[in-house]
Formats: C-alpha cells, sequence, structure tokens
C-alpha cells in the first residue's frame, strides 16, 4: 500500500483554495476518437494537440470544467458568508484593498514555464514566430479583470488573515479561515481524505511521467527525434523538454525568450521531427503503459480518490444548484 508522496503534501494548501492539483481535463469531444487508446497498448498518431488522447490519470483529477467550476462555487459560498456579516453588495471576485501590499511584486515572483503539453510544442506556425516562447502582445490576454477592490472591513473578514481569534462583526464570529477558507471547508464536507484527494494523483504523475521515459520504445522513439533535429542542423538533444528549457534560449524573468532564429529554426525541427516519426504518440502510448500498470497496482488508493473528488462535484452542483 502506498502512501501520499512527500513533495506532494506541500502543494496541499494551495490546492485547497484553487485545486492546484487539478489534471487537463476531458480530452476534447470534437477531436478524434480516442477510445481505443486508453491503457497504451495502441499507438495514436499524433500531429496536433488535439490528436492527443485523454491519460489514464485522467479520470482521478479534477478538469479544468471541475476548477472552474469549484473556483466559481467557492466565490459564491464566500459571498453568502459575508452577506451574513453585513456586507450584501460583496462582489464574486474583489481585488485586493490598496491598502494591502504585495510583497516582491512582478519581479519578485517566481516564473515557472511549462511545455504547452505534456509532450511539447506541436503548433508549426506558433514555432515558426516564436520559437520556444510566445507573442509578448499577448501576454496579458487572458487576464481577468477583477470587480471593486475590497474594503479594509471586507478584507477581516474575508480572509481573517491575521487569525484574530474570536473577532466577531455585526454580532457573528467570523470563521478562523475567513469566509473564503470557510466556502473551501464547505466544499470538502464529507470528503474522506482531503489530502490524498487533492495530491495523490498529481503528486505521483511526474515519478511515472520519468518512468515512462525509460519504456523501450519511448526511449527508442525520442533517441529517432533527437537524430532527426540533429540532421536538419539543430544541437542534439535528449528528448524534446530538453530542446524546450535549452538555456541557448535566455528566457527572461517573465519566461518569454528572444526568439532568434536559431531558436525558432530549432522549434521548428523539434516539430517537424515529432510529425515525421509519431514521436508524441509513441511517447503518449508509454506514458499510458506507466500509468495504466500503476493504477492497476494501487486500485483502491485511485478509487478512494475518484469517489472523494465526487463528493466534491456533488457539493459544487449544490452550491451553483444545477
Amino acid at each position: 500500500m502506498r502512501g501520499t508522496s512527500p513533495v506532494a503534501v506541500g502543494a496541499a494548501f494551495a490546492a485547497v483554495v484553487a485545486l492546484a492539483g487539478c489534471g487537463t481535463g476531458s480530452a476534447d469531444p470534437g477531436g478524434s476518437d480516442t477510445s481505443a487508446y486508453t491503457d497504451g497498448s495502441r499507438v495514436p498518431k499524433v500531429e496536433n494537440e488535439d490528436d492527443i488522447p485523454e491519460l489514464p490519470l485522467a479520470r482521478y483529477e479534477f478538469s479544468d470544467s471541475d476548477t472552474e467550476r469549484f473556483t466559481q462555487a467557492q466565490a459564491r459560498a464566500a459571498q453568502r458568508c459575508m452577506a451574513d456579516f453585513g456586507f450584501t453588495d460583496f462582489p464574486l471576485d474583489p481585488a485586493l484593498p490598496g491598502s494591502v501590499n504585495m510583497v516582491g511584486g512582478a519581479a519578485g515572483m517566481l516564473v515557472a514555464v511549462a511545455m504547452p503539453t505534456p509532450f511539447g510544442e506541436l503548433d508549426l506556425d506558433e514555432a515558426r514566430r516564436f520559437g520556444y516562447g510566445w507573442d509578448p502582445k499577448a501576454a496579458d490576454g487572458g487576464q481577468v479583470k477583477k470587480a471593486r477592490a475590497m474594503t479594509d472591513a471586507e478584507y477581516r473578514v474575508f480572509y481573517n488573515a491575521d487569525r484574530t481569534p474570536g473577532l466577531t462583526v455585526k454580532g457573528r464570529e467570523v470563521p478562523g479561515t475567513g469566509c473564503y477558507g470557510k466556502a473551501a471547508t464547505g466544499l470538502t464536507k464529507g470528503v474522506g481524505n482531503t489530502t490524498r484527494m487533492w495530491t495523490y494523483t498529481s503528486g505521483w504523475a511526474g515519478a511515472l511521467a520519468k518512468k515512462a521515459l525509460k519504456d523501450p520504445e519511448v526511449s527508442e522513439a525520442l533517441r529517432t527525434w533527437s537524430t532527426c533535429v540533429e540532421d536538419k542542423g539543430s544541437a542534439r538533444y535528449e528528448d524534446r523538454e530538453a530542446a524546450f528549457r535549452d538555456k541557448a534560449w535566455h528566457r527572461g524573468d517573465d519566461g518569454n525568450t528572444p526568439r532568434t532564429q536559431r531558436e525558432r529554426d530549432t522549434a521548428v525541427a523539434d516539430i517537424e521531427c515529432a510529425r515525421e516519426h509519431n514521436t508524441v504518440g509513441e511517447w503518449w502510448a508509454g506514458s499510458a503503459r506507466s500509468q495504466t500498470a500503476d493504477i492497476a497496482s494501487h486500485r483502491a488508493e485511485y478509487e478512494a480518490v475518484r469517489r472523494d473528488q465526487d463528493v466534491v462535484r456533488a457539493s459544487v452542483r449544490r452550491v451553483l444548484r444545477d
């Protein structure tokens, strides 16, 4: 019997608030039929991101839709809690009050840059234009505008950031973690093991991904890809992630690259070779085999995770009333 990964435990608090351990979610219903490839016994043909089948672990992860709905339900529950303290016009998505200073700011933040898919980039047009980086003009395009800022009084009840014991407002005691924390706790009521639910699958996904790279067929596919990229005039890389993370691209503080001609040429060769030799299909199949074997060996733990996730989904449905 296997316990929770020590690495995963450290992410538990963030996961409770924002489903930090969520997965990629269900496959695009408009994409190709991937049902025949679930256990990795067959190799799918992958040329574009939509061709990548859903991996077995996805069944035991929160999807992107789950994450979005959890966030909506938490905001709704927190808003109702705030109304109980007299803040009847409290917004669903408030900004921080002006009196709260974010320590460090953008310059002090650690930027984590990940490949567009677990198996690398597959958009050839993007590679031709931006290499292993992205369009700097679109960097802030996905940010959602916040509603009005909280007042200091609202902030104190919403987060109870200083954890004031016995804090009362309007004759009611403020929850120890504020209305925001209370909302998250309410959505997980009835869950058998919250740490396991948030972290078990994601905690082992990284180890299984490394194991997949040692799969003989995956290793052979990556060697073939590496030779192909080298033959096209680029450096020789161990795998696609090594190409993506090459220090020669000189990523800035925001994680973006200068998008030099050499970088763009390498990114193009990377994708062309991956398509030519179906590198991603072979890599995905090895990952699926690794995950399928792990699920079979620890079926009870994975199914317990799934049951607890279903409890949360039911709580979310009740809050959103659908």
